[in-house]
């Protein structure tokens, strides 16, 4: 598959953007970059927070043919797509924190949004939303981020042209959703558990509190409470404790 780049200057939301031409009927393969998003959005409705023309934001369209269960492991497969390109760009040691982030130094360096529709108990389309921080410093993000997060600058010292690190990211994507295509969606899960920041830590999620097990085969989380009990957490954010 030849993933067709188009880059804007300025746009909403790249992701919006993206689900439009999809209903559309544009096929699968569009990506849509924009060097500067007026509304991006990330997980939950929050506001994606992104200097312009400085990161990467970039919303791809996928029509995978998999099951509904299983259209929120792209995501996951995404963020291994975004380690692998990070390591290439001699980022060493990425993590993964459930469900769709991206660490780095302990920080966050990115954020997958993956969204899908489903008709007739099938999924017609995926759309994966990236943002990647790419040649921000700390200070171009509010006082409250700025010891949460990280960029491919302050990981290297360098900077890096936006298209290019995109292109990038869409190679190593191209690798793995390929793998999808030819033997289904089993392979994604272990392989993100790989990268896991947060296997055996104590993780939070709503005033629940367990330990993290695992990933169940549709991507949701296993959390073991203390009384023994496993639960199943398949939406929203775990917060690690320990």
């Amino acid at each position: 598959m030849t993933w067709n780049l188009i880059v804007y200057e300025q746009t909403e939301s790249t992701q919006d953007l993206a689900r439009e031409m999809a209903l559309d009927g544009e096929p699968e393969g569009l990506a849509v970059m924009a060097l500067q998003q007026t509304r991006g959005r990330g997980r939950a409705g929050r506001h994606w927070v992104s200097p312009a023309c400085k990161n990467l934001a970039l919303s791809l369209i996928l029509r995978p043919g998999v099951a509904p269960a299983e259209a929120p492991l792209l995501g996951l497969l995404a963020a291994v797509a975004v380690a692998e390109m990070l390591e290439e760009h001699r980022i060493g040691s990425p993590q993964l924190k459930w469900p769709n982030d991206v660490l780095v130094s302990r920080c966050k360096i990115a954020g997958i949004l993956p969204e899908g529709t489903i008709v007739d108990r099938s999924v017609a389309q995926v759309i994966i939303g990236l943002g990647l921080n790419v040649n921000c410093e700390r200070t171009d993000f509010p006082p409250e981020l700025m010891a949460s997060i990280s960029s491919m600058y302050l990981e290297t010292g360098q900077g890096f042209d936006l298209e290019s690190v995109a292109r990038a990211f869409l190679r190593h994507m191209e690798m793995l959703y390929l793998r999808v295509k030819q033997e289904g969606c089993g392979f994604i899960v272990p392989l993100w558990q790989s990268r896991w920041a947060h296997q055996g830590h104590t993780l939070s999620r709503d005033g629940l509190t367990g330990l993290a097990e695992g990933i169940d085969r549709d991507g949701a989380l296993l959390l073991r409470t203390p009384d023994g009990t496993l639960h199943r957490i398949s939406s929203g954010e775990a917060h690690p404790l320990s």
